[in-house]
Parts: C-alpha cells; structure tokens; sequence
C-alpha cells in the first residue's frame, strides 16, 4: 500500500508520519511512504497512492486542485484533508473524502480515520457459491459489500453494484468478514459500517436507501460504536 503526504510545514509531516507509524506496527499493516512539501512534486509523481493525507493550503495549487489531478490517474485514491482551514470542508467533501482533520492532529481521531481509509483499499476478495449452480461462482471485494442478510437458508448479499444470492449461510460470512469496519446489529444481518449514512434507535440506514434493524439487546452497544463512527 502506497501512502503520500502533502504538507508546506516539515512538523505536520513528520506528526502524520509519526502517527502512521505507530498505528501500521501496531496492527501489522506494511505500507511504503512518500513525503512532499509542494504541489509540484507530487503531481509530477509516477507513483500510484492508494491513500493521500493533503494540505489545504500548500502554495499556488491548493489541497483541493492536488486531489483532483491525483484523483484522475487513480479514481479509487482515498482523499484526507488535514489542515487549520476549515472553509473548505464543502468543496473537500465533493472528492469523496474520507476524512478533514483539524490541525493539531487529535490522536484517537486521526486514527479512526486512518482505519476506514485502510478500509476502502482493502483488496481482500471472497468468493460467492450462487444459488443456482448454473450461474457459477463470482468473487467480489468485501470492501465493496454493503449487508448481508439471512435469506431463507441462504443468504443475501448486497453489493454496491448488485445483489447476489448464495448458498453459504450466515454463519460462513461472519468467518470471512472479520475486518473492523464489519458489524453485526442483528443476527440476521451483517453491514459495512463504512456505508452508514443514518441512524436511530431501531434500525441503521446503509448507503442512503437500506434501513437494517438493531437488535433491542444490541442497542445501546450499537448506539456506541456509531457515536464514536460519527465523531471520528
């Protein structure tokens, strides 16, 4: 995995760089690192990053600009802005980023935000047994699925692109998608909670239109986990 920061001030690098650390050892993540102090430098990069921590206001090309060429070689880079200018928030959030940090850096934020960006460039696949067998087998990043739902003696799973059915039960999905950004509100369902888009205290709202229910014994440990999702 291939990080960049983008910072005209060599103590906000070496903070990020510092934090990075920390939190990569910690969890066994191996990453490379590439360090900038201009918008230069850069953009005249061969490198693809999956993940690019930026400045807003770096010299003649702003933040902003910075995401959108580098969003043009590698639309899947994950954009966080980390700077003391907030006015931007709104055109920063129009690049689909993942996080907009204040400086100075708050630990326990930073790395929360570190964790979901991690997040969306996991590339760990899975592979779906389809209900009718005539229709095979298909693979799919676990990134890229919303819930999983019982479905009979099957299972639903729903994707950002499609909906699958498939013949392994729920308990083969709660061994495969282990990763932290997985939770499991209800026992029939397992959701992504990088899609939470809503919240109360009886159902969970996932990518804007799927309303999943909360389990009443699950409900104020659930209402935890999204306090601290939603301050991070």
């Amino acid at each position: 995995m291939n990080i960049a920061i983008c910072d005209d001030e060599q103590e906000y690098i070496d903070d990020v760089r510092k934090h990075l650390n920390l939190y990569c050892s910690e969890h066994g993540i191996s990453y490379e690192l590439y360090e900038f102090n201009n918008s230069k430098d850069i953009l005249n990069s061969k490198t693809k990053y999956d993940i690019a921590l930026l400045d807003i206001e770096i010299d003649d090309i702003n933040g902003i600009e910075i995401g959108k060429q580098l969003q043009i070689s590698n639309p899947e880079i994950v954009l966080i802005y980390i700077t003391a200018y907030d006015h931007y928030l709104d055109e920063a959030m129009d690049l689909g980023i993942t996080r907009f940090f204040s400086k100075p850096i708050n630990s326990e934020r930073f790395y929360i935000g570190i964790e979901r960006a991690i997040a969306k460039v996991d590339n760990t696949e899975v592979k779906i047994y389809l209900k009718d067998e005539k229709q095979g087998i298909e693979t799919i990043y676990c990134r890229d699925i919303i819930y999983v739902e019982i479905y009979g003696r099957k299972t639903k799973v729903v994707n950002s692109d499609k909906t699958y059915i498939c013949k392994d039960n729920i308990q083969f999905w709660q061994e495969k998608l282990t990763k932290s950004y997985f939770e499991f509100p209800h026992k029939s369902f397992i959701i992504n909670t990088n899609f939470i888009t809503g919240y109360n205290r009886d159902y969970v709202i996932l990518d804007n239109q799927y309303n999943i229910p909360i389990a009443y014994s699950k409900r104020s440990e659930f209402k935890r986990k999204f306090m601290v999702l939603t301050e991070s």
